[in-house]
């Protein structure tokens, strides 16, 4: 699989107020941050309304948030995991969400340096969250809540020829 083309291609659905933001800070993380047999990769960005109500029925839990209640559901948010080449063939095979691994082996851990990269450009990271933590999730919300998102989605206040709100 590739990886990266995957993660280009969620980021591709992300809404355009973030999504070239998203595109060049996950190249720089992969180009610039990240050293040899690690990549980060975007796991889950845009989800349809229908699609978070299934992931809200599944068992076990997977989400507290209904359809219309996700920022996912409005291209404002994404999550990420690592990808590590486990056997040095550049096939980025074994996927990771932990925080505290060093692939890499620069002596910081490759899950901290996406994070701290993300917040530090505005990105706000689940990890901080005190409720309900979510440490792959990060999100740009341009300070809207998910009921005034859930408003302007109801009434199609979209970007024209979209089914973006408009932010």
């Amino acid at each position: 699989m590739d990886i990266q083309q995957v993660s280009l291609d969620r980021i591709e659905k992300l809404h355009p107020k973030i999504r070239e933001e998203v595109k060049a800070a996950y190249m720089h993380v992969n180009k610039k941050l990240l050293g040899k047999g690690v990549k980060m990769g975007i796991t889950q960005g845009l989800r349809t309304v229908k699609e978070q109500n299934d992931l809200y029925n599944k068992k076990p839990k997977v989400t507290n948030s209904k359809g219309g209640q996700s920022f996912h559901n409005y291209g404002l948010a994404f999550d990420f995991a690592m990808y590590h080449d486990n056997d040095g063939d550049e096939n980025f095979d074994e996927l990771s969400w932990s925080t505290t691994k060093d692939f890499d082996k620069d002596g910081t851990a490759d899950w901290m340096v996406v994070v701290k990269y993300f917040k530090s450009i505005g990105f706000e990271w689940g990890g901080d969250w005190k409720k309900i933590i979510d440490k792959p999730h990060f999100q740009k919300v341009y300070g809207f809540t998910w009921q005034k998102l859930l408003e302007k989605y109801n009434r199609k206040d979209f970007i024209d020829g979209s089914n973006y709100v408009k932010i």
